[in-house]
């Protein structure tokens, strides 16, 4: 398949790597804290497209460069990738920024929760605004003791944006969710493990290593039967208990492709399954 334009990515301030059959998706504008602009949300926005349509990458890390893994959306002035395709469009241009701001945030969430590969978070700082919803859109977070989760919106006098309701209800009970978000007080790593917003927290100089593991651990898998399963769990939030049974028939089914029957010869023969992501 074609080279992703990783070079244009980098331009754009994301990083992406591959190593083992693990996408590195590097937040890369540490002088803003990683603040995310139009350009490098969609940058982000195609990295994650990647890793859906690599057969190749079989898990995702996503985390920042510095000390901070976002700081929510690049608010210090226009875009320069914006302004141009303002300029070119005219008076058009008012209706695609505010199409931007409606749809365009929302979509790198989407991305992920529905991507079919495993999605690990490691916090390495502040996440604030999108970049918390960012982080629990993810399916495993590891934090650092030096990572802050902030729901911000309430400090702007905004609703909650990158679908930061529909992540946070699912994520915590109701009464700290609407702590989280109504005060917008910032929540530590350790407490954020408390919480479970994340799944661990862990010191900063083990946090890269941590997420490695478990995503090698993840890469090494049955890479369909973990995108099976993740759907499962991500529907089931909305399921009644009769549609979260026909979803498992239909998947049964399918079966888990060729690590399926991997799995059960590995079972058979009393040794450890060799999953090949297929």
């Amino acid at each position: 398949m074609p080279q992703p334009p990783t070079d244009a990515w980098a331009r754009a301030g994301i990083g992406f790597s591959v190593r083992d059959a693990v996408a590195w998706l590097t937040l890369n504008r540490p002088q803003l804290r990683n603040a995310v602009s139009v350009g490098m949300r969609n940058a982000l926005l195609a990295a994650i497209e990647e890793v859906r349509d690599d057969p190749g990458i079989r898990a995702a890390i996503v985390t920042g460069a510095g000390t901070a893994f976002c700081s929510g959306a690049d608010l210090s002035g226009p875009d320069p990738v914006e302004a141009s395709q303002e300029r070119r469009r005219g008076d058009v241009g008012i209706i695609a920024r505010e199409d931007a701001r409606r749809f365009g945030w929302w979509r790198v969430i989407k991305a992920v929760w529905e991507n079919e590969k495993p999605f690990l978070a490691a916090v390495n700082g502040p996440a604030y605004g999108f970049g918390c919803n960012l982080a629990l859109a993810c399916d495993l977070v590891v934090a650092a003791e030096s990572a802050t989760f902030c729901e911000v919106f309430v400090r702007r006098g905004l609703p909650l944006e990158a679908l930061g309701a529909y992540l946070l209800a699912r994520s915590l009970s109701p009464v700290r969710a609407k702590e989280l978000a109504l005060l917008g007080d910032a929540l530590s790593g350790a407490q954020a493990a408390e919480w479970g917003l994340a799944n661990r927290c862990v010191p900063d100089e083990d946090l890269l290593a941590v997420a490695g593991q478990l995503a090698t651990r993840l890469a090494s898998g049955p890479t369909i039967g973990i995108g099976h399963i993740k759907g499962q769990l991500n529907d089931a939030y909305d399921a009644s208990m009769d549609q979260a049974w026909k979803n498992e028939s239909t998947l049964l089914g399918l079966r888990g492709g060729a690590d399926s029957r991997e799995a059960i010869a590995a079972f058979a023969e009393r040794r450890p399954p060799r999953f090949t992501g297929r």
